[in-house]
């Protein structure tokens, strides 16, 4: 078996995994089965994923893929990107399973959770037009089911459907304009730009990106923290950006310019939502809506090093994300819905909770030795060094994010506890997630010269990837890998 057969049966091992849990928990009555078998397969998944990725990472750095490609866009893909967004998708996964209260896994919610975590991994390994569009109704479809089967989640699951199904209609419109046209050759004509417009449209709709926007602060008011983790932290409208927009033959595409300025507005417009949210479940939900549009804002640069910090902040926003999210499920979980009306003095009766929501947000805002300080300074050096605006707009954001973060931590945890208030101590599988998302937050903080050398490739791999390619399809190399 070749290094590039053995990449791709990793990668089948990935994606197989919660896809065959997710059939072996459906029929699974008790909850506690559930968790160990949704536990142990998105396990597998992570170890296969990192895997492959290592593979890759210590080969060649070609571009691996399988069957016939459309418009330069083959089913399987295994290349930079895929090294990057898999095991994360994957690590996250993992992290909702084991932290989730034991009540939020039972009935369908386990099942779901796995079937739509093997659809976004497989989505994230493919550029194929047709299998793209068909991913993404197959991740969308889990995340309805799960807001409509919550309390009050109605009306959310309504906007999250109806949203989705307009981007899944612009993608399929755009995706067929793009194979009748493809941008990535020279000479494209009109027919590829309307393509790519509405193919930014669509990302917009899935990213959340002002002003289309309105689902995804929805979503984390009315269903589960998990659902709504699953279905933003992935960066899939991400995924399909790069795939589709990066590597236009005329240089950086029309669309993906106004991408990532919409992004940087959503950015700021995001984090001053948060600022005046009511309840925790709003300040969570629109400060992520914030922080995770910064991946768009450095889409839109024709260099590794620009492309680079792009790739930083999905993996640093994501992980600081994940892990504010997965703490005020807890706390919402033993408190029930938490106000942000008074302060509540919640550090007396859950003091591990406190800790780890402040270090999570002290990680999401740049905090020195994070990785997050990191990821931001390559995006503002790299894709908005030469626009002053960007640069006056991050810090706005992480402004207002900071001032959200505070206040929702005072308000929560400070102040004086009632006497009779039970105590809430942490519990050892939530602290074993929280370590684990803090520590790799930290440690590649710390040491993130082996991450950055590796973003720089990756990056580097993905601006020469099929778009570069004059023709439908791509010749490889005998270990089925192309030319890099």
């Amino acid at each position: 078996m070749s290094d590039s057969d053995a990449i791709l049966a990793a990668l089948g091992v990935s994606i197989a995994a919660p896809a065959l849990g997710a059939a072996a928990t459906r029929w699974t009555p008790l909850v506690r089965s559930a968790r160990t078998v949704a536990v142990t397969t998105a396990t597998i998944a992570l170890a296969a994923a990192g895997l492959a990725a290592w593979w890759w990472h210590h080969g060649n750095g070609a571009a691996i893929s399988r069957g016939d490609p459309l418009a330069g866009g083959a089913p399987v893909v295994f290349d930079g990107l895929t090294a990057l967004a898999v095991p994360y998708a994957a690590l996250v996964q993992l992290a909702i399973l084991v932290a989730a209260p034991k009540r939020a896994l039972d009935g369908e919610a386990v099942p779901r959770l796995l079937a739509g975590g093997a659809a976004t991994l497989a989505l994230l390994a493919t550029a194929h037009p047709v299998l793209l569009v068909l991913l993404w109704v197959a991740t969308t479809v889990p995340t309805f089911l799960s807001l409509r089967a919550s309390p009050g989640g109605l009306p959310a699951a309504r906007v999250y459907g109806r949203t989705m199904a307009v981007a899944v209609a612009c993608l399929a419109a755009g995706c067929l304009f793009l194979v009748r046209d493809p941008p990535w050759r020279p000479g494209h004509g009109i027919t590829g730009d309307i393509g790519g417009w509405l193919v930014a449209v669509a990302v917009m709709l899935r990213k959340g990106v002002f002003p289309l926007h309105s689902w995804y602060p929805a979503i984390y008011a009315s269903g589960a923290y998990g659902t709504a983790l699953a279905a933003t932290m992935a960066h899939t409208a991400g995924a399909t950006a790069i795939r589709l927009l990066v590597g236009h033959a005329d240089g950086v595409a029309a669309e993906l310019v106004f991408l990532a300025q919409a992004a940087l507005v959503t950015t700021v417009y995001g984090a001053a939502l948060a600022v005046v949210q009511r309840d925790l479940r709003g300040l969570v939900g629109t400060l992520a809506m914030s922080q995770s549009a910064l991946v768009l804002a450095g889409l839109a640069g024709s260099l590794p090093t620009e492309l680079c910090g792009a790739l930083a902040v999905w993996i640093s926003a994501g992980l600081s994300l994940t892990g504010i999210g997965l703490v005020a499920w807890a706390i919402e979980s033993r408190a029930g819905s938490v106000p942000l009306d008074a302060p509540q003095g919640r550090a007396d009766d859950a003091p591990a909770l406190a800790m780890f929501f402040l270090l999570f947000g002290l990680a999401t805002l740049g905090l020195p030795g994070t990785l997050s300080f990191i990821a931001d300074d390559l995006i503002v050096s790299g894709a908005l060094d030469e626009q002053l605006h960007a640069g006056l707009l991050v810090i706005l954001s992480t402004v207002f994010a900071g001032i959200a973060l505070v206040r929702g931590w005072f308000t929560v945890f400070g102040g004086p506890a009632p006497v009779d208030r039970p105590r809430h101590p942490i519990l050892p599988r939530e602290r074993v997630v929280f370590t684990t998302l803090l520590a790799l937050l930290v440690g590649l903080g710390l040491w993130p010269g082996p991450l950055v050398t590796s973003l720089e490739r990756i990056a580097g791999s993905l601006l020469a990837s099929r778009h570069d390619a004059p023709s439908s399809s791509l010749p490889t190399d005998p270990s089925g890998g192309h030319p890099p």
